[in-house]
C-alpha cells in the first residue's frame, strides 16, 4: 500500500492492482477487529472460570458432586446388560457383550422362557467365530453358569457387569480350584530375662524374595542365633508357637519366616493366586503350592524341599449346627527320617491318609 515492494516476497501479492490491494486490506483489517473482540471475550470468561477453578482444586470431587442432580423417581432409564462372558472352565479371554432391553423382548416373569431363549441367541451370535464359539457348535445346546456353578435359567436375575461362563453341552467347569499352598509370615521375637516371645510382623515380600528360596535354613523351633528385639511388643500382635519350624534367611540370621498350610484358589489358565488381595500371609514363591511326593511317603514342598507336611497338634472345629469335629492341624516340618506323622499312603479311591 505504501509502495514498500522490497519488503514484499508473496508473488501474489505483488501481482494485484490497487483495488485488489485495497479490498484486501479491508479484509485483514476486519479480521484484526475480531480476534481482538475474541481476546477480550475469552479474557472476561477466564476471569470467571479462575475462581470456580481454584475452588474445584480446592475441594477436589466433592465440588464436582455438588452440580450432580439425582434423577426424579418416575425418571426412565434405558435398560439394558453388560456382561463379562468366559468361556467354561477358563477366568481369562473376557468378552464383553451388550444386551439391550428391548433384544429380550416381554420383561413379563411369565415369559422368562422366551426372554431367555432370545439372551441364548444374542450371546450365541455375539460370540460367534471366537475362541468360545468355534464354527460348528450348535445353539441349542447353549448353557450359561454364574460364577458359583449355578446355571442361568432367568434372565431378570442377572446384573449389570455380571461375570458369567458359557458352556456348549458340557457340564460346569469351575474356573478357580481349591488348591494346597504354603503362606509365609515374618516373625520377630522380644526377649526380657529368661521369657522370649516369638510373634508375627511385617512381611515385604520384596526384600524377603531377593535372596531366593535356596537360601533358606528349615529349623526346629525358633533359631537361637536370632538377635531379639529389647522394644516392646505392639499392643496386637499374634503370638507364634516357639516350638514351631520356622525358615531361617541364611544371608540375613534376622529374616525368620513362619510356613502355613493354606488353601486358595487357582486358576488353570495361570499360576498366579487369584486371591493376591489377602494383607498377610503373602505367597513368596510360585512353587508354595507345587508338591514332591517321595517314594517313602513323603510330600515335599517344591519352595522348600526341606520341609514337607506332616501331622501337628489335635484341634477341634464347632460346626455352625452346634456339632464339634476334631482333627489334626497340617503343618509344614522340617524332614526326619523314620517320622511317622511325616508319611502319607495313597489309597485307591483317590484321597490321601495320614500313616
Amino acid at each position: 500500500m505504501n509502495e514498500q515492494k522490497e519488503k514484499i516476497t508473496e508473488k501474489v501479492i505483488l501481482s494485484m492492482t490497487a483495488k485488489e490491494h485495497h479490498k484486501e486490506h479491508e479484509e485483514v483489517s476486519r479480521l484484526i477487529d475480531e480476534l481482538q473482540t475474541a481476546i477480550k471475550s475469552n479474557r472476561g470468561h477466564l476471569s470467571k472460570l479462575g475462581p470456580q477453578l481454584q475452588a474445584e482444586q480446592e475441594q477436589f470431587s466433592s465440588y464436582v458432586y455438588q452440580h450432580i442432580k439425582s434423577l426424579p423417581a418416575n425418571t426412565l432409564v434405558p435398560g439394558g446388560l453388560q456382561l463379562k462372558v468366559f468361556e467354561n472352565g477358563k477366568n481369562t479371554g473376557e468378552i464383553s457383550v451388550g444386551i439391550r432391553k428391548k433384544d429380550l423382548g416381554s420383561d413379563s416373569p411369565i415369559q422368562t422362557d422366551h426372554m431367555m431363549e432370545r439372551l441364548l441367541l444374542k450371546i450365541h451370535q455375539r460370540l460367534r467365530g471366537s475362541s468360545i464359539n468355534p464354527p460348528g457348535l450348535n445353539f441349542s445346546s447353549v448353557r450359561l453358569f454364574d460364577e458359583d456353578g449355578q446355571e442361568i435359567k432367568n434372565p431378570l436375575s442377572l446384573k449389570n457387569e455380571q461375570k458369567i461362563w458359557v458352556s456348549y453341552g458340557r457340564a460346569y467347569r469351575p474356573p478357580l480350584n481349591l488348591a494346597l499352598g504354603l503362606t509365609f509370615d515374618r516373625v520377630s521375637a522380644f526377649a526380657r530375662g529368661d521369657i522370649m516371645v516369638a510373634y508375627k510382623t511385617f512381611l515385604d515380600p520384596n526384600a524377603v524374595l531377593l535372596p531366593g528360596c535356596g537360601n533358606w535354613e528349615v529349623c526346629e523351633g525358633f533359631p537361637i542365633n536370632f538377635n531379639c528385639t529389647s522394644q516392646q511388643i505392639p499392643d496386637q500382635f499374634e503370638k507364634v508357637d516357639l516350638e514351631n519350624h520356622f525358615l531361617q534367611n541364611k544371608v540375613d540370621p534376622n529374616i525368620v519366616l513362619h510356613a502355613s498350610v493354606s488353601i486358595g484358589k487357582w486358576s488353570f489358565s495361570g499360576s498366579e493366586a487369584s486371591s493376591r488381595s489377602q494383607i498377610a500371609p503373602l505367597i513368596l514363591w510360585p512353587a508354595a503350592s507345587v508338591w514332591l511326593i517321595t517314594k517313602t511317603g513323603m510330600i515335599l514342598s517344591r519352595a522348600i524341599t526341606q520341609g514337607c507336611l506332616a501331622i501337628g497338634h489335635p484341634i477341634r472345629v464347632k460346626a455352625a449346627e452346634g456339632t464339634s469335629l476334631e482333627g489334626y492341624k497340617l503343618i509344614l516340618q522340617k524332614r526326619r527320617s523314620g517320622d511317622e506323622s511325616q508319611k502319607w499312603v495313597f489309597g485307591t479311591d483317590g484321597c490321601i491318609y495320614s500313616k
